[in-house]
């Protein structure tokens, strides 16, 4: 087992891949997300209390590291995606999550349209 990078390593090794130093506040807590290996949060629905969600994610240590993931719905136990990405690719998700007013963090759209259509994850949120 690789011995744990300090936070300023771990830093400097995924600022490059996910927007250089201009975000680090961003990146310094998505990388302790990313620590934690899961997220909570809850997706909004217009007109609805929206959907809550857990993404959780094999333990990972690079940016061009393979991250295995699962996306898990409590309220629905039969839906669950498995999927698979690169490490900086969920750290700039992680570092675009959005609040949804206390109940949770939501990822953002480029990572839904990602998951359902398969679209570009670099490509900008609508």
């Amino acid at each position: 087992m690789a011995p744990r990078l300090s936070d300023a390593a771990l830093l400097a090794l995924f600022a490059p891949y996910c927007g250089g130093l201009s975000r680090e506040q961003d990146l310094q807590e998505a990388l302790q997300v990313l620590a934690g290996r899961r997220l909570d949060g809850l997706r909004p629905v217009h007109g609805g209390r929206g959907h809550r969600f857990r993404l959780s994610w094999s333990a990972v240590h690079a940016p061009l590291e393979i991250a295995h993931c699962e996306l898990a719905f409590p309220d629905q136990p039969d839906i669950t995606y498995r999927f698979e990405l690169l490490t900086h690719q969920l750290v700039d998700w992680l570092m675009d999550r959005s609040d949804s007013g206390g109940a949770g963090s939501d990822l953002p759209d480029s990572f839904w349209r990602w998951l359902l259509t398969g679209a570009d994850p670099s490509a900008a949120d609508a």
